[in-house]
């Protein structure tokens, strides 16, 4: 059976101001296997030679999807050593092996002291695949079950799911290796014992002639030396992507989650975490992390920056660029087909203004190489949602979405003919590309920005 990992509570977004102290999360509050705590028992069987001779066996100890009555009932005879030297004593091929019933010493074979049943917990979540452990029971009683236990060879759900109340998985071995020495009973060869115990009737022997079976020690029976159970994590965690490294580190220990701000940077970061449960399966949750200006995405580096935003024409594709980063507007100064066309407007100072300004998104169209610029939230997650083509590259600037004292309107136009975008703070301009380009289209007013003439 597949025991997939679950979120139980997704990861909230953290919202944190530059320079802030470590953040610190408990991933189990936010995942769990619904199956087990994590207890894992330990059977381990007097010859190794038997497939490694160890098989762990997680248990589905957890209320409400696991067992936890019939798997305290197994702890209670493991605690109480009942299991030390017990055999298994029932080989069904391509069925179940079984044991939990009996001990032997010295070739005296004694019962293990049964406790009072317990009640009956199947579940068909929890079905007789191969691999799992059950309880065994009394025909007709669904509600018989003490100390005897078996391993699913196979898949018997359709059998054992499906008559005397189900019988109830409790269990299951971790992986392969486990469940070889299962599997290496299975194929040991088998006597009628019924001269012994009427239970009997499948006797595995550890023979040196498997032709010709006999009983001539303890050694020829399939004896346990001991079962124990451990507790341990049950779910073990990874991050496995951090989108900005640069601002902010992320640690675990155990379920502990430490998130470390970079001083002085702000900006954002996606982290997803991978939950895998100890059968090894996995689930994962994506949540992020802004550090400072309530969610804006900005350079890490201020001092890199200006409030200037500067405007350059793609002689190929006919589009435009805006960047307010000294960096990118070097950089793009070396491109033979980006041609300066000045500085723009004015971008603003997250960290001044009132109202406070919006971020400017910009997206970045894979097909036609040509940006898109939003301050609407609305408009961004429209274009993250539904446009794959277009990939998210920064909040390149600030603006307001209302005229402030001193701002003027920043308009946008659509080019029918590329898909570019075109903005620009002059009306004159503005009423030109209205009245000479009919496959530009005026989508308005974009935001609201100061003119070039008020920078200090």
């Amino acid at each position: 059976m597949t025991t997939i990992p679950l979120v139980t509570q997704p990861l909230d977004d953290v919202n944190v101001n530059e320079n802030a102290n470590n953040t610190t999360i408990n991933l189990f509050q936010h995942f769990d296997d619904p199956f087990t705590t994590g207890r894992v028992a330990r059977f381990e069987l007097v010859d190794s030679s038997l497939g490694g001779g160890v098989t762990n066996v997680l248990l589905f100890d957890q209320e409400g999807a696991g067992a936890p009555a019939t798997v305290n009932n197994f702890a209670n005879y493991v605690e109480d050593g009942d299991y030390v030297n017990s055999i298994i004593h029932r080989s069904v091929p391509e069925f179940i092996v079984q044991g939990g019933g009996f001990t032997v010493n010295d070739l005296q074979v004694g019962d293990v002291p049964a406790d009072e049943p317990v009640v009956n917990e199947f579940s068909a979540d929890r079905s007789n695949l191969r691999g799992t452990i059950a309880m065994a029971k009394l025909g007709n009683d669904p509600n018989s079950a003490t100390n005897q236990w078996f391993f699913n060879l196979a898949d018997n759900s359709e059998n054992l799911d499906n008559q005397n109340g189900g019988f109830t998985v409790f269990g299951q071995v971790l992986g392969e290796a486990d469940l070889a020495p299962v599997d290496a009973i299975a194929n040991l060869p088998f006597i009628n014992a019924t001269n012994v115990d009427p239970a009997f009737t499948n006797l595995p022997i550890i023979a040196t002639d498997p032709d010709n079976p006999v009983v001539e020690g303890d050694n020829n029976l399939v004896r346990y030396s001991g079962i124990s159970i451990a507790q341990q994590d049950e779910l073990e965690f990874e991050v496995v992507n951090n989108s900005n490294p640069d601002l902010v580190g992320v640690s675990l220990e155990g379920g502990e989650l430490t998130l470390d701000y970079a001083a002085d940077l702000r900006g954002t970061a996606d982290i997803t975490i991978q939950a895998t449960d100890l059968l090894g399966d996995s689930v994962e949750d994506t949540f992020s992390i802004t550090v400072g200006n309530g969610g804006v995405v900005v350079d890490p580096d201020p001092s890199e920056d200006d409030l200037t935003v500067y405007r350059f024409l793609n002689n190929d594709t006919g589009a435009h660029l805006y960047t307010t980063s000294q960096i990118e507007r070097n950089s793009i100064l070396d491109l033979p087909n980006y041609d300066p066309e000045g500085a723009s407007y004015v971008s603003i100072d997250s960290l001044t203004g009132n109202p406070e300004p919006t971020p400017v998104y910009r997206f970045l169209n894979e097909n036609s190489g040509t940006h898109l610029y939003t301050i609407s939230d609305i408009e961004k997650e429209s274009v993250e949602k539904n446009l794959p083509h277009f990939s998210l590259e920064s909040a390149s600037f600030f603006a307001y979405q209302e005229q402030q004292p001193g701002t003027i309107p920043i308009y946008r136009f659509y080019n029918t003919d590329t898909g570019a975008h075109f903005y620009t703070p002059s009306q004159v301009e503005r009423d030109s590309v209205r009245d000479n380009l009919p496959n530009y289209d005026s989508e308005g007013i974009a935001y609201y920005a100061f003119p070039i003439e008020n920078v200090i």
